[in-house]
């Protein structure tokens, strides 16, 4: 499994509030008060192995031990140690103000002690006092919030809730700190304390952290040790503006660890790790263009026919999404499949061009690729760092949504394209259906092909009954010569003695076959010369295998021993068998048969040989008879079989509507935007050519007898008094039984309206009967939005404006699954509260579960929407690059979100409510 590499941002670990043994209270242990021995680098793995990324130094009054720390943390990086891992040191100090609260300062990772010390000596901290916990500044509350603000630092309240908090305070003095613009966090320590009225009455809404102030290095549980308490914090690279900016934002960026015990870096299963084009039109020439994403949001900006879009399709085209896209934009999306010869071609690719896409699954990485002359390798995976051919359909495999505003717009205009994508949901998992439904299928058709191959054998039945009538009838001659009592003991004895004779042979070689596996039974002893049997081992071993074989010679001599028994009994049974009055009786019978035959013949009667063979053709078709019987039985059971197979094929048929039908209510509740509701067996469009196909007349011919569901003929009848699905499938089963009454004729024909037609069923192939009975209408949608959004007055799609149809669409789209989601312009055509209120609240709740990739010209999705990357995407030479990429705390990106994307401003002072885009806050 290899790791995530991170672009953007992402989650930290962040101790807002750790101490240093520089702090005078700090105790390295519950009951020990020197702590000379903790040295800065013990101290900082401390906090590496408790897993934590970002701490500021907030010690007491002082930032003594500021520079031994950052020395020392280059020490580590150069040593790297056992438990160590990548750190960011924020300087800070916990100040007493005049009055006693507690006050935490956290400045940039740049900054020293001596910025420390210049900022305490600005809040009047007495340079004796520095480090004393007992020492205040000369400076009030709100003044020092300032001085940190002018130190370009943040100001948060410490501990508000407890002894020296802030909220302790009340009156003027809190008021006036409750003014202040430059406070937006504190630290609470317990998430229920009830805030101030002061506080209420202001509405105001402080983001709450969570730091440790730990004073002692270890501890157990309910202490305040490393890693027992932090705040997650969203950023790019951790910096004091990123900080900040996680601060303003509040709940977007900020986690404590008391409310979220969950790894927040954990991200879908599947995801794109990246895309790289080379030899592109416009795209990868002077070398090759990648983009690596991040597993959450994806926010891709930049200009007109900068090539945004592009890596949307071509991203559809390497993960093989082409027949994904309705008939009416394969036109206009050819263009980035095809090779350009000339100039004057649209085509987006060379001859040498390739796409290559790291897909992400269950922590493995894959590389699908793809190049239009198809030489390379569609599948690899990543196996030690190294790319080695792996197999698999890439469509089953790497599952993804890819989806443009004009694609969306065109779902909402049919219904089945739609179904196609409900079907591929893991809740649904059309594949695994579809195998299910094979299964029995091929079993249904080969139970009716079995059944008639058997049943064409059954056609001899009315023959052989006559011939067997002719036999009886010319044996009737002979027995009413006087002689009946003679021919009947003599066909009697006859059969008995063929009986007895067959059962005889069916035992009486059983002695043989003992005697063979008595022969059989004793092995040779083992090779003599790969033994030394004057060592003692090989002796002991030479005595084991001798008494096996020992063993082994008994159990021959007691089969030796069977098979005396055995031949005994073959001549014990043939002497009494011999002499038994019943082989007399036999003798006499045939004895009197033959001289019978002598009679007959001296007589002149008959034949005297015609008796024997009449008997003897009587008892063959009498078997043959015997064996038709069975085989009709078998065909019986067949056909019984192959109803009970299509029984449970229409209960398969029935459980892919119910699994439909469950998605969508699982999906859908309370949405409200869009409703769909599944219409068992009502795809109407698509019946008749259906039915055509099977019945071998797709010419349109025998309208008045093939009809149509919304018209006459037989066709017709499928919705006819349909009041629920029972009834619909019972009105297929009506039509399909009187189409196989047709084909074999059994039909009234007044209920014809073409004769021609009747002939035509007739002289189908009964493969194709089978199929009729196998086909069942596909289920319909019917989708319906509402106006404005409330989950009131839901109306038809077909009503809606373009508007209306994607954003119903898109409710739906982005409210399931976990593969990747990439959707390229959603926005067109939707107001902006439909913006706001539909995608960007959808997306920030499903990226936490599901990597999102958009390309947008909206600012209020990249930014509202709580990007985690965002890609500014330029033309420069002729060529797509970047314009620049990161987190949306990087300065460079909001400048070209503010400059590329109409709104960019607005949409950041929405979000961040109190930042100024120019100057130090951000």
């Amino acid at each position: 499994m290899t790791e995530c590499t991170w672009n953007g941002a992402r989650w930290w670990k962040f101790d807002i509030h750790a101490h240093t043994p520089a702090s005078k209270d700090y105790r390295k242990g519950e009951n020990q008060t020197s702590f000379q021995e903790l040295s800065p680098n013990t101290w900082l793995l401390n906090y590496m192995r408790a897993g934590i990324d970002c701490i500021a130094i907030t010690d007491h009054n002082t930032g003594e031990w500021i520079d031994p720390v950052k020395k020392a943390l280059g020490e580590l990086e150069s040593e790297k140690p056992e438990g160590f891992r990548p750190l960011y040191v924020f300087p800070g100090v916990e100040i007493s103000v005049n009055g006693g609260e507690h006050l935490l300062a956290i400045l940039g990772c740049d900054k020293t002690t001596s910025d420390i010390d210049s900022l305490l000596g600005a809040v009047g901290i007495p340079s004796t006092k520095k480090g004393s916990s007992d020492a205040v500044t000369t400076k009030t509350f709100t003044e020092v919030v300032e001085a940190i603000a002018f130190a370009d630092g943040i100001a948060i309240p410490a501990h508000v809730d407890d002894v020296n908090g802030l909220f302790r305070l009340s009156g003027t003095t809190l008021q006036q700190v409750l003014n202040s613009k430059n406070i937006f966090a504190m630290e609470l320590r317990d998430p229920e304390y009830p805030k101030p009225q002061l506080y209420i009455d202001k509405n105001l809404s402080w983001t709450e952290i969570l730091g440790s102030d730990a004073h002692h290095p270890s501890g157990n549980v309910g202490k305040s040790y490393p890693g027992s308490h932090f705040t997650w914090i969203k950023m790019g690279s951790p910096s004091i503006e990123g900080l900040q900016l996680a601060l303003l934002d509040g709940a977007l960026s900020v986690e404590r660890s008391d409310q979220n015990k969950g790894d927040l870096n954990e991200y879908a299963p599947l995801t794109l790790d990246a895309i790289e084009v080379s030899q592109a039109r416009y795209m990868g020439r002077s070398q090759s263009f990648t983009i690596e994403f991040n597993p959450w949001f994806n926010a891709i900006i930049g200009g007109r026919g900068t090539g945004k879009s592009t890596v949307v399709e071509f991203l559809r085209i390497a993960l093989r999404r082409e027949d994904e896209l309705p008939e009416t934009l394969q036109s206009e999306f050819e263009q980035y499949s095809d090779v350009y010869q000339d100039r004057e071609e649209s085509g987006l690719l060379t001859g040498k061009a390739s796409i290559r896409v790291i897909y992400r699954k269950d922590g493995d990485r894959f590389r699908i690729q793809w190049n239009p002359s198809g030489g390379l390798e569609p599948i690899e995976q990543e196996i030690d760092g190294q790319w080695q051919r792996a197999e698999g359909d890439i469509q089953q495999r790497f599952p993804v949504r890819i989806y443009s505003q004009k694609q969306v717009f065109q779902l909402a205009k049919t219904p089945f394209a739609l179904l196609k994508i409900i079907n591929e949901a893991a809740e649904v998992d059309y594949h695994a259906w579809s195998e299910k439904w094979k299964v029995e299928e091929s079993r249904f058709l080969s139970l009716r092909a079995k059944s008639r191959e058997l049943k064409a054998g059954l056609g001899e039945e009315p023959r052989l009954r006559g011939e067997l009538d002719d036999v009886k009838r010319r044996l009737t001659i002979f027995e009413q010569s006087g002689h009946a009592e003679i021919l009947k003991s003599f066909q009697k004895r006859s059969r008995q003695y063929r009986e007895i004779e067959a059962w005889e042979k069916s035992w009486t070689g059983i002695g043989k076959l003992l005697r063979k596996v008595a022969a059989e039974i004793v092995p040779d002893l083992p090779e003599d010369s790969l033994f030394d049997w004057d060592s003692a081992p090989d002796k002991e071993l030479q005595k084991h295998t001798a008494k096996t074989r020992d063993h082994l010679d008994e159990i021959r001599k007691s089969i030796d021993n069977l098979v005396s028994q055995t031949n005994d009994i073959v001549v014990e049974w043939r002497k009494s068998k011999e002499e038994s009055s019943w082989r007399q009786s036999v003798d006499a019978a045939m004895q009197a048969y033959q001289e019978l035959q002598g009679n007959l013949e001296r007589e002149g009667i008959s034949d005297p040989a015609a008796y024997g063979e009449l008997v003897q053709r009587q008892q063959i078709i009498e078997q043959q008879l015997k064996e038709l019987g069975e085989q009709k039985k078998q065909v019986d059971d067949l056909n019984n079989e192959a109803d009970a197979c299509l029984q449970q094929l229409l209960k398969i048929r029935q459980e892919l509507t119910a699994s439909r039908e469950k998605f969508l209510k699982q999906v859908l509740i309370g949405n409200p935007y869009v409703r769909i509701q599944v219409i068992p067996y009502g795809a109407r469009e698509m019946i008749e050519s259906e039915v055509r196909q099977i019945l071998q007349r797709q010419d349109g011919t025998f309208e008045k007898d093939i009809g149509s569901p919304n018209g006459v003929g037989l066709l017709g009848e499928i919705y006819k008094n349909s009041g629920d699905t029972q009834d619909t499938e019972q009105n297929l089963l009506n039509i399909k039984t009187r189409i196989k009454k047709i084909a074999s004729g059994e039909y009234d024909t007044g209920t014809v309206a073409d004769r021609r037609f009747a002939t035509h069923v007739g002289s189908l192939p009964p493969e194709s009967i089978d199929r009729l009975d196998l086909w069942f209408p596909e289920d319909s949608l019917e989708v319906q939005y509402s106006a404005r959004g409330d989950g009131q007055r839901f109306r038809s799609i077909q009503e809606g404006s373009p508007g209306q149809k994607t954003a119903a669409l898109l409710a739906f789209l982005l409210s399931y699954g976990n593969e990747p989601l990439i959707l390229d312009q959603p926005e067109d055509d939707l107001d902006n509260h439909l913006i706001y209120d539909l995608i960007v609240t959808q997306l920030r709740a499903i990226k936490r579960h599901r990597q999102v990739i958009v390309v947008t010209h909206n600012a209020n999705i990249a930014v509202n929407g709580d990007a985690e990357l965002v890609l500014a995407l330029a033309a420069r030479g002729g060529e797509t690059q970047k314009e620049c990429e990161g987190s949306l705390q990087e300065q460079q990106v909001r400048d070209t979100i503010c400059t590329v994307m109409e709104g960019g401003r607005r949409a950041f002072d929405d979000r961040y409510r109190r930042i100024a885009l120019e100057g130090r806050h951000v």
